[in-house]
């Protein structure tokens, strides 16, 4: 009779866990087909260029898997845009699908780590919300340059937490290799993942130690001294192979861009406003910079809500407070890594960007459950404060703030500038390059710069049409000389023939022949009529040759070899650099000369 009571007692048990487990699946599954949704109207942008120029290359080998960019060392991730590109370099498709595909994983994922954290409990499910629908996550799941590294990143560090807090319950090889095995997978993506070992140890020391620091300490020692050891050398032996081949910043720049400038956009406004829901506003800055641009309404209002919470997790919770150590180093890391990085270039604004603090979806999430939620297995965890009189974990100020918080988030998700792109959109620029393609494929191009907005200036000559335009395939001809003609890309995308705008010609006066000199053999000089100083100058040469030949054109500090052909034409060549006068030489025979000038070129109409 006693085994039948204990059974008729452990099947709503079992009832009430399949609840749960199925309401977080279901949750999961939102949250992908949102995620999903948010993908509608994105496309490649900006680095996602550079990515696919550098795939097209060449053959896939390993000095392009381990080649760095801006300080990432990123093999998994170049090895799954090397293959994107070869199936088809114009597709978001096959991004997009990996993208969602990585969400729902990493989705899994999480639903794993709070039910093995938390136990199976409707409260576990309060986490999971937060972190599955955060603003944190708009840009690294939308923009690919961003998602190929950061999503496998975020699943790798919620499996090894999940393997880790199984090791520090019951300390066994097995979940320790998991563990390192999980944050292997993130580094192959991403050397940001080594912010994770700083989220695994604080569990550990805050929830699964005792006592006075010194004590924690040596319970660490004591009791979990394998991971330890294998925590050093894993990371050391990953640095001293990161650190010569791929850190490429400059550390000692940071005087120029101070560290509390960083701390003061990324923990003052792009925190609290991501925590709360997001900023409702974005703004576009340094082209790259989807920033949070909250109104000071809105921004106070998390900082009110975020306080709130915080505060009820102290008065109403023992242990409570220390939960939101966890996101708070993980703010001091980015910092960190930002002023030595971007902020260089950038600034301390470049902080406000959500792509450098994605960590924070899954930091915030676990603190807020670590905050209020039990830990069945650790040595302390939150639990309730006798004498509290308030609480803002009742069901019903859950549901309304979770409420808020999605509106937020679906509101963010709708505004963010990647998925209302205009008159700036790459998808809508290449379709009118490759409809100018159909139209006129004889066309040839005088290869220039793409638009500012398109790829960075900063990566002359990735940005020209040369690098630009293959992954169209086969792209349409460029040349760095055209004769009689030619064509450049207007704003838009269109071919538009060249208008050529005059500000230097040569001070010669032409002569009863017709020419204001003769090209020979041996190198002739010719003045301009004023200094020419500038990156984006061309030349424009009129002649009548003889015959077919090689010339040589001395400009400034630069070579350029052009082909003059038999007859009257003219060619247009790019002519950069600071000088007065510009040298001739040809080949064979001679050219007469007929106007030499120095101007801008511009797409007709």
């Amino acid at each position: 009779m006693i085994g039948s009571g204990a059974g008729r007692a452990a099947r709503p048990q079992r009832s009430a866990g399949r609840g749960v487990l199925l309401a977080g699946l279901l949750v999961v599954a939102v949250a992908t087909a949102f995620r999903a949704w948010q993908l509608q109207g994105a496309w490649f942008f900006y680095d996602d260029f550079y990515f696919i120029q550098r795939a097209l290359d060449g053959p896939l080998t390993w000095t392009y898997l381990v080649e760095p960019y801006n300080g990432h060392l990123m093999p998994a991730g170049a090895l799954l845009t090397w293959l994107n590109a070869h199936a088809d370099a114009m597709s978001f498709a096959y991004p997009a699908v990996q993208i969602v595909v990585g969400f729902a994983l990493t989705g899994l994922a999480a639903l794993r780590l709070v039910l093995r954290l938390f136990g199976v409990r409707w409260a576990a499910l309060v986490p999971l919300v937060l972190f599955l629908f955060s603003p944190f996550l708009i840009p690294a799941t939308i923009w690919w340059a961003a998602a190929v590294n950061q999503v496998p990143m975020l699943l790798a560090v919620i499996m090894a937490l999940s393997s880790f807090v199984a090791y520090l319950r019951s300390p066994r090889w097995p979940a320790l290799v998991a563990t390192f095995a999980w944050m292997a997978v993130g580094l192959l993506f991403v050397e940001r993942t080594l912010t994770g070992f700083v989220v695994l140890w604080l569990v550990a020391l805050l929830y699964f130690t005792e006592g006075t620091f010194p004590d924690r300490l040596r319970q660490l020692w004591n009791r979990y001294r394998a991971a330890v050891v294998v925590q050093v050398v894993a990371v050391l032996v990953y640095l001293a192979a990161y650190a010569p081949f791929a850190l490429n910043f400059d550390a000692g720049s940071v005087r120029s861009r101070p560290l509390f400038g960083v701390l003061r956009d990324l923990a003052g406004v792009a925190f609290p406003i991501g925590a709360a829901g997001g900023p409702l506003d974005w703004q576009v800055s340094g082209v790259t910079q989807s920033e949070v641009h909250p109104s000071q309404l809105l921004l106070v209002l998390s900082w009110v809500v975020l306080g709130v919470v915080v505060l009820a997790s102290g008065m109403t919770r023992r242990h409570g407070l220390r939960a939101w150590l966890i996101p708070v180093a993980g703010l001091l890391a980015n910092a960190a890594l930002i002023a030595v990085s971007r902020a260089i270039y950038f600034g301390s604004a470049i902080a406000l960007d959500l792509r450098f603090q994605t960590e924070s979806a899954l930091t915030v999430a676990l603190a807020a459950g670590l905050a209020f939620l039990p830990v069945p297995g650790a040595r302390q965890s939150a639990e309730p404060r006798p004498g509290a009189t308030w609480s803002i974990s009742r069901p019903s100020w859950v549901v309304g703030g979770l409420v808020g918080y999605l509106a937020l988030a679906v509101a963010s998700t709708a505004s963010y500038p990647l998925r209302n792109l205009t008159d700036t959109s790459p998808e809508r620029y290449y379709g009118n390059v490759a409809a100018s393609m159909a139209e006129d494929p004889d066309a040839v191009l005088l290869n220039r710069t793409v638009p500012d907005w398109l790829w960075a200036p900063l990566a002359y000559p990735t940005n020209t049409y040369r690098h630009m335009f293959p992954m169209l395939s086969p792209g349409p001809q460029v040349a760095t000389t055209v004769t009689d003609g030619g064509a450049v890309v207007d704003a838009a995308g269109r071919f538009r023939p060249i208008t050529f705008v005059p500000q230097r010609t040569q001070r010669a006066a032409v002569g009863a022949d017709g020419c204001f000199a003769r090209a020979l053999t041996a190198r002739t000089t010719h003045v301009l009529d004023g200094p020419v100083l500038g990156p984006d100058w061309y030349l424009r040469l009129r002649y009548a040759a003889a015959r077919d030949t090689d010339a040589t054109l001395r400009i400034g500090d630069r070579t350029v070899d052009v082909r003059l052909e038999r007859g009257e034409h003219t060619l247009i060549t790019p002519a950069p650099g600071a000088y007065a006068s510009v040298d001739v030489r040809v080949a064979s025979g001679t050219a007469c000369l007929e106007r030499l000038e120095i101007g801008a070129v511009l797409p007709a109409g």
